[in-house]
């Protein structure tokens, strides 16, 4: 073989070989176009659902605006108490600053049941089972104080009988405060 031949033989081949890297690439540019074709149209599937969820929302939002605005209200009163410890001292606190004669307490942590179902947001109960002998004023001043100051707080039970003096009551009441869950942090 001469020189022209191989010459000849060589740019055949350089020839072929682009020839095959021409096709390479344009099968891959196929396979990239198909590839694009198709992710385009799940975006469009995926935007088309995502305003569906959005319009779901929006609506959702629209129906439990007032509860949204009750919850926001009353989340402050939630949020006080956390812990029996803290329950039972702002109870006791306000015991001693009305200056009134409590003749036991008992303090106790249960389960907060609605209609025997477990309250997941509330789930226990700070029970304080307190017996007082005082006045009519202060005893009923007292209770109206803790109502004002505790709206989530409900009194369980309260019985009222003659106290030891003249003019004075004995009250044994059963002050309920439902305890919420810590934040996880």
């Amino acid at each position: 073989m001469n020189a022209k031949q191989l010459g000849m033989v060589v740019v055949l081949l350089g020839i072929l070989l682009v020839a095959q890297l021409g096709q390479s690439f344009r099968n891959k540019a196929r396979a990239l176009n198909v590839e694009v074709a198709t992710a385009g149209k799940e975006q469009a599937a995926l935007a088309t659902q995502l305003q569906a969820e959005r319009d779901v929302f929006e609506d959702l939002q629209r129906q439990s605006k007032d509860l949204l605005e009750f919850v926001e209200k009353w989340e402050p009163f939630f949020a006080v108490i956390e812990e029996q410890q803290a329950a039972e001292t702002g109870i006791s606190m306000k015991v001693r600053e009305a200056e009134m004669l409590n003749l036991s307490q008992r303090y106790q942590q249960i389960p907060h049941k609605i209609n025997n179902v477990d309250n997941k947001s509330l789930p226990i109960l700070m029970r304080a089972a307190l017996v007082f002998d005082d006045s009519y004023s202060k005893l009923l001043n007292w209770v109206g104080m803790m109502e004002k100051i505790r709206p989530t707080m409900r009194i369980g039970r309260i019985t009222l009988s003659k106290g030891s003096r003249g003019d004075d009551l004995r009250m044994d009441v059963t002050l309920e405060v439902p305890l919420r869950n810590a934040p996880k942090k």
